[in-house]
This record gives C-alpha cells, structure tokens and sequence, in this order.
C-alpha cells in the first residue's frame, strides 16, 4: 500500500456503532477486571501478563459481540485463537493489547504477517482492505486497562499512526439511530363570512 487512509478516514469509515462499541467494550473490560481484582487480588498479583492478557481478551470479546452481533455490514469471526472483526469490504480489526509504545504482541506466524502487512493482496482499485488493530492501552506497573485506541501498521513493529478511540462516558456507548420525522400536517384554513356581508361571488361582484 503506497498511501494510507488518515485516521478520520477510518473513523467515519468504520462509523460510530463499531467505534463507539469498541470504546464501550474496553470500558467494560476494564470494568470486570477491576470485579476480578476486588473478588480475588491474590489471583491477579499472581497471574502471568500472558494469562491476564488473556482473561481480559476474552472479556473484551466478550462485550463486542455482544455489541455489534446483528449489526449490519459487520461479521464478527472467532475461528480461536484469530477472532476479528469485518466492517464492510474495506476494513478487517483485530482487538490486541498496546504498549505504551504502540506495540503489540502476536506470534509471528504467515496469517498475522498477512494480517499486519497493509497491500499484500493485490485487488480492484478503491476496494483495497485496510486492517486495524484495536483494543488499549496497558498500564504496565498499576496493571490496569488505559484508554481504548486503534492502530494503522504496515508490518507487527511499524506504526504508522494510533489515536484514542471516542470517549463514550458510562452511558452506553451505543447508538440508537434517529428516524426522520415527518413534518405535522397543517390544518385547513376555513373562510368564515363575517355576520352581515355577503360572500363575494366568483366574478367580484356583491
């Protein structure tokens, strides 16, 4: 791929449901860990990042399906371990967690170096698949989940950009579409002849 989609393009690209519920979704997630810490601290002190990293991936997965199951355009794949998501025909998301750094960790077999590699397959202009990364950010010595983001790579370790997915607050985070209102029908105007006059005829006379 010569060129990339800036950020604002994939945004509206993906729309506000799917961004909206991944931000939701990492909020959730973090959500349960936090129930998870104050059920058993013992067990989360002492669970591997590897392990952790897992509960929380399959929480978060968890919530997303939830979600987005039913939305149309999207197509949600869990053929375990590779779950993503598929928005349409341009855009293919893999939920992980980032480093402070952007980086993210995968097991560099041939589909997840297809995956990261943006281009590899050659298709009809305009219909190219970009594919994203989205997920959180990992707050490494507090252990907690950070802010949800999304990432655009060329390759596993070449980050060519990562923002913060939208804010969604404790509200939801999903939105229910707004039906256009037809205007109120106008009532009919009556003419009603003042008492003492008469109506004047079709050719203005009295």
């Amino acid at each position: 791929m010569n060129s990339y989609p800036s950020s604002q393009e994939v945004l509206s690209g993906l729309g506000e449901k799917v961004t909206h519920s991944l931000a939701r979704s990492v909020k959730l997630a973090a959500d349960d860990l936090r129930t998870y810490r104050s059920w058993n601290p013992t067990w989360v002190a002492e669970a591997s990042e590897r392990g952790l990293a897992n509960w929380i991936h399959d929480r978060l997965w968890a919530h997303l399906t939830v979600l987005l199951d039913g939305h149309p355009g999207v197509t949600l794949s869990d053929g375990e371990p590779t779950r993503e998501v598929v928005v349409g025909v341009s855009y293919r998301l893999r939920v992980k967690r980032h480093r402070e750094d952007g980086q993210v960790s995968s097991y560099a077999t041939q589909t997840a170096l297809e995956f990261f590699a943006q281009g590899v397959k050659d298709t009809f202009p305009g219909m190219e698949e970009v594919r994203l990364v989205a997920g959180y950010e990992w707050e490494a010595d507090s252990r907690e989940i950070g802010e949800a983001v999304l990432s655009l790579r060329d390759g596993q370790d070449n980050v060519v950009w990562l923002v913060p997915l939208p804010d969604v607050g404790q509200a939801g985070g999903t939105i229910q579409p707004v039906r256009p209102t037809a205007p109120e029908p106008s009532l009919p105007s009556i003419n009603v002849p003042m008492p003492g006059k008469r109506e004047a005829t079709e050719d203005g006379s009295k």
